[in-house]
């Protein structure tokens, strides 16, 4: 049996302040980032994976890293992980964005294209790809997977076979755990946007 352990990016500043980052932002994780991500390590150290992927933007990558080092296993960027590109939208609060789709019909906001952005759809896309290449590569094992919290959203309908809109149901937590078995090929949740190791905070 393999396990799949998806976990949101610790804190950023912009985070904080519920702005959008920009497409492979440099803003690094603030103090409190880093001591979520050092939790999370440590609470994923009883499933052992034995390697973790991450999106290249500097934020997954930093946090990649404090787990990789924590749990002495390797550490590998890869391309296709990385958060939606929402053009001229970024560095935006998320309200404004949303006052923009929410008008929107479903099938509309999925194949709708931000100025110099890129759509749900295409973001969707990729992301299932890159997912199913890493299942493919590891069968029955564990690994953990560092990247954004519109990653996780976008992908949780691909990997519990579920339609698209119940991406909405989504909201990952910074430095949060979700986790799937896999038997048989078969995805099962077991944990989903868990944040119990960082109640102590």
């Amino acid at each position: 049996m393999g396990r799949l352990i998806l976990i949101r990016h610790g804190e950023t500043s912009k985070n904080y302040n519920g702005k959008i980052h920009d497409s492979f932002d440099p803003e690094e994780l603030n103090n409190n980032g880093i001591v979520q991500i050092q939790k999370t390590a440590n609470r994923i150290k009883e499933y052992k994976p034995i390697i973790v992927y991450c999106s290249k933007e500097r934020r997954a990558v930093q946090s990649a890293n404090i787990i990789s080092t924590k749990l002495g296993v390797q550490l590998k960027e890869i391309d296709g992980l990385h958060e939606r590109n929402w053009g001229k939208f970024s560095g935006r609060p998320w309200s404004e964005i949303q006052a923009i789709l929410d008008p929107l019909s479903l099938e509309e906001r999925y194949t709708y294209v931000p100025p110099e952005g890129e759509s749900w759809q295409s973001f969707e896309t990729r992301l299932n790809i890159t997912i199913d290449s890493i299942l493919d590569k590891h069968q029955n094992e564990t690994v953990a997977v560092v990247t954004h919290g519109g990653v996780i959203r976008v992908l949780m309908p691909h990997l519990l076979q579920v339609s698209k809109e119940e991406s909405f149901k989504y909201n990952p937590t910074n430095a949060s755990i979700t986790v799937f078995e896999r038997d048989n090929g078969h995805l099962k949740s077991v944990m989903i946007d868990n944040t119990e190791h960082l109640i102590e905070m």
